[in-house]
């Protein structure tokens, strides 16, 4: 018997059902789906003109902009569907035809999250949503506009911006900032500068216009605006990256030593941030090196470098001083380099180092002369490093994953008991590899004692192979 053919859901499927049965099916489905209805309506209007397909849709934005109602939970999700496909009206069918015209109209859409927001008797991540998936979309939408375009837009940009008090689109803006077109820029330039001293103590206006002078390569204007900032809220390191980048070394250097305040207000991740001093501590050292190295004091800098490496035993801070040495230098710096590490207080630094860079030797004799010292709570360092070494030391190996299921066990950590069985069974395969003469427990007898102290962690011993157990 021949097998049935299925009609799949997709364009060559619906055309065999013909255009009036999919009129039928359409005219139905919108009279219970607002969403759908508006935008068959505004796919018709743009029949007639992009004029009237506009006009449709700005009267859907008046309607919400002059709304006062409160909007209960269940209206909320109503309302996230017909936005959905408002914002689908406004991208796909006017975007189609008239790319500012939608521009204009997403910036309205943008600024009803304020109104909106106001209304809200439960907050609504389903709602957001299709604001912040607008906000991406709309800056592809305005970047692909012409710099006259652009610049015909600034004045909604600038509303929507001035009307953000807690920061919500502080990110959009960052964002369309970074695309906009010379001449575009330049416009919102000046129109910023205008407000710019009425904000001092906002992270709106001077940000975005700091943000169009670094991708404009504008250095002293960027420089500009950092001095009128407070001393907390100055971002030492991008100044001297810039000046640094423009071929500014001696300046660069002078940015890049000024010690940070204990406290400052940063962009961190599009996010406005408290940071300490030690924010971008490697980076600043770092960069410090390479502004030494570009004034041709190349010992200051591997002096840095060298204290960077000290402090943190960082491996890619140790690759880039020995790659700067003189030929056959690097071996004697090398072995000075693993003496600190190996003789210094922090030995979970050292062991993530050792293990690392690699020198499994050395990481085992750090694990076999500290053995009393490691602590099951830095499971981030003790298990990479006895999986590392389960098979160039089994001893070493057999400490550390000990002491990782003992801690496991003895705080009751539900949630890492998975971690503790696994720990249990390399510890089963690597103890017919330990040494005869043991130091240490066999691996029976340190099997019993578990069982012994913690015989009522039963959810942990169900987990645990019944050879193991």
């Amino acid at each position: 018997m021949a097998k049935q053919k299925r009609a799949k859901l997709d364009k060559n499927g619906l055309t065999t059902l013909g255009i009036d049965k999919l009129i039928e099916i359409l005219v139905e489905e919108a009279g219970a789906n607002k969403a759908l209805k508006a935008r068959l309506q505004t796919a018709l209007a743009g029949e007639s003109s992009p004029e009237e397909m506009a006009r449709l849709i700005d009267k859907r934005l008046d309607l919400q902009e002059q709304a006062k109602t409160r909007i209960s939970s269940a209206r909320a999700k109503d309302l996230a569907v017909e936005f959905s496909g408002l914002v689908r009206n406004i991208f796909s069918e006017l975007g189609s035809v008239d790319g500012a015209a939608a521009g204009e109209r997403i910036l309205r859409f943008l600024s009803l999250r304020f109104r909106i927001s106001a209304r809200l008797v439960n907050d609504s991540a389903r709602l957001w949503k299709v604001f912040d998936d607008a906000e991406g979309n709309a800056v592809q939408l305005i970047h692909g506009l012409t710099a006259e375009q652009q610049a015909e837009l600034v004045p909604s940009i600038e509303k929507l911006r001035r009307r953000d008090r807690y920061g919500e689109h502080t990110g959009f803006h960052r964002q369309l900032a970074k695309g906009l077109a010379t001449s575009a820029a330049d416009v919102w330039k000046a129109t910023l500068s205008e407000v710019v001293a009425k904000e001092p103590a906002k992270l709106g206006a001077l940000d975005i216009l700091q943000l169009i002078a670094l991708n404009t390569d504008d250095v002293d204007g960027y420089l500009a605006l950092e001095q009128t900032k407070a001393e907390n809220r100055r971002d030492t390191l991008v100044v001297a990256r810039m000046l640094h980048q423009a071929g500014r070394h001696a300046e660069a250097l002078e940015w890049i030593r000024i010690r940070p305040p204990q406290m400052r207000l940063l962009m961190v991740q599009g996010i406005v941030a408290n940071v300490g001093p030690e924010y971008e501590a490697r980076e600043r050292r770092l960069l410090e090196a390479d502004i030494l190295e570009s004034l041709k004091r190349r010992s200051d800098a591997q002096e840095v470098r060298w204290k960077e490496f000290a402090e943190t035993f960082d491996p890619e801070v140790l690759k880039l001083y020995l790659s700067k040495l003189d030929d056959f230098a690097e071996f004697e710096e090398l072995d000075k380099a693993l003496a600190v590490v190996t003789s210094g207080d922090d030995i979970y630094s050292a062991l993530e180092f050792l293990v690392s860079w690699p020198r499994l030797d050395l990481a085992a004799d750090l694990v076999l002369r500290h053995a009393a010292r490691w602590d099951g709570r830095h499971d981030d360092v003790l298990a990479p490093a006895a999986e590392a070494l389960s098979d160039h030391n089994p001893l070493a190996s057999t400490l550390l994953y000990r002491e990782l299921v003992t801690y496991i066990l003895k705080r009751g950590l539900g949630d890492a008991y998975d971690d503790g069985a696994s720990h249990l069974i390399q510890l089963a395969r690597i103890a017919p590899q330990l040494p005869q003469d043991l130091s240490i427990k066999s691996h029976g007898a340190f099997l019993e004692e578990l069982r012994r102290i913690h015989v009522r962690k039963y959810e942990f011993w169900k987990l645990v192979p019944p050879f193991l157990a």
